[in-house]
């Protein structure tokens, strides 16, 4: 039987590369990056899915800097994350192909302590948010056979390499015997290796789910505590590692941002596919089980 082929933006980033070293091999994976696909550019996406013909178009392409997002970076911000992806949505209506593209907790406020649902509505306290949200719309209005995947806490690619916390705690923790680490922000932290498994589930029964109106899931880790901060999460870390560093908890108000975050960032997924527990992914990054 003829694999899927499925067509990557934002190729060079952290989710592609655990979903081609995960899936490469249950898919026909072609990965680009801005140089061969430039998302705000229409024309641009035309030609590369005209070029390689996929039947699933997958999103990874995002601008995730988030306090700059409320300023210096909000155009680009909206540029990537608004008309980027409302132009896939678009291109891949033209040709026929399925559309899948990665959002985040962060269109939601954080008021939800127990959990979001993909049905509960939406309403970012950000730049980065609203761009995501106003992404999410324009996307399924565009293209109706469009699925959304919001997550959490993202992490992955390799260690030390790719932006994400985990990595930022293993560099801060090379020179410093203790930090400083916001306790009032709670989530569920998510392997980008668990993520892609995720992924590759709705592909299988992407007819089905299109066809009964799924268009938006959620997806994190299990968390038997329900969430944990990032304090929390640093800890882990470094307990997984054996290191010394000690996390001493603080307040966001001690680090002042430009972007608020969400103080609960939790997502129930109403599909019936559950993600390891999020320590469990963490061991498996840190090369820990």
């Amino acid at each position: 039987m003829l694999k899927k082929k499925i067509l990557i933006t934002g190729g060079s980033g952290m989710l592609a590369y655990d979903f081609i070293r995960t899936q490469g091999e249950e898919y026909d994976i072609i990965a680009v990056d801005r140089e061969e696909c430039d998302i705000t550019s229409f024309e641009s996406i035309m030609q590369c899915i005209a070029l390689h013909s996929p039947d699933i178009l997958l999103n990874c392409a995002a601008y995730t800097a988030v306090d700059d997002a409320e300023d210096i970076g909000m155009r680009t911000c909206f540029d990537v994350n608004i008309l980027g992806v409302r132009n896939l949505a678009k291109a891949t209506s033209v040709f026929g192909v399925e559309f899948i593209t990665i959002s985040t907790d962060y269109v939601f406020d954080g008021k939800k302590e127990n959990g979001y649902l993909p049905t509960d509505e939406c309403n970012p306290i950000g730049v980065y948010g609203m761009s995501k949200y106003l992404g999410e719309r324009l996307a399924l209005d565009e293209n109706p056979r469009t699925i959304i995947v919001r997550t959490s806490w993202l992490y992955g690619g390799e260690v030390w390499v790719f932006k994400n916390f985990v990595n930022t705690m293993l560099r801060l923790s090379e020179t410093r015997s203790e930090l400083k680490v916001v306790a009032d922000q709670h989530g569920i932290p998510t392997s980008c290796v668990d993520l892609s498994f995720a992924i590759s589930l709705v592909i299988g029964r992407l007819d089905d789910l299109l066809d009964e109106g799924h268009n938006i899931f959620h997806f994190s880790s299990v968390c038997e505590e329900g969430s944990i901060t990032w304090a929390d999460f640093a800890r882990e870390i470094f307990t997984l590692l054996w290191r010394n560093t000690k996390v001493i908890d603080c307040n966001s108000s001690e680090y002042p941002t430009k972007a608020k975050r969400p103080s609960y960032s939790i997502l129930q997924n109403d599909l019936d596919t559950l993600l390891p527990d999020w320590k469990i992914g963490l061991a498996r990054y840190l090369g820990k089980s």
